[in-house]
């Protein structure tokens, strides 16, 4: 997936549904789910982001999220990058040892 189909993909869900999908992405498997969020699973269910637990595994989970979830979840950089703010020239000075005149600003 493309970094921008990726983003509209992500915008396209509702705020539950993006909530439900990073909650998966945190505690790795939901082992119960209140009735209430059944609707948003169901919908990320239908999308392909989650998957139900195999039969015959009974010690683990009930809700999995997809390779196609954890895909279209922002990834930790962009997470970062959100957090910092704007985005600050990365590069370093070409010249470190060039020295400004007292009182100028860089």
């Amino acid at each position: 997936m493309v970094d921008d189909e990726r983003t509209r993909a992500w915008r396209a869900l509702t705020p539950a549904q993006q909530a439900m999908l990073r909650r998966l992405d945190r505690e790795g498997t939901l082992l119960s789910v209140a009735p209430w969020e059944m609707r948003t699973v169901r919908s990320l269910l239908v999308r392909g982001l989650v998957r139900p637990r195999r039969s015959g595994r009974a010690d683990v989970g009930l809700w999995f999220l997809s390779a196609k979830g954890s895909r279209l979840l922002p990834s930790a950089e962009t997470k970062a990058r959100a957090a910092r703010g704007p985005r600050e020239d990365p590069r370093p000075d070409p010249r470190p040892d060039r020295q400004l005149p007292e009182g100028a600003a860089p």
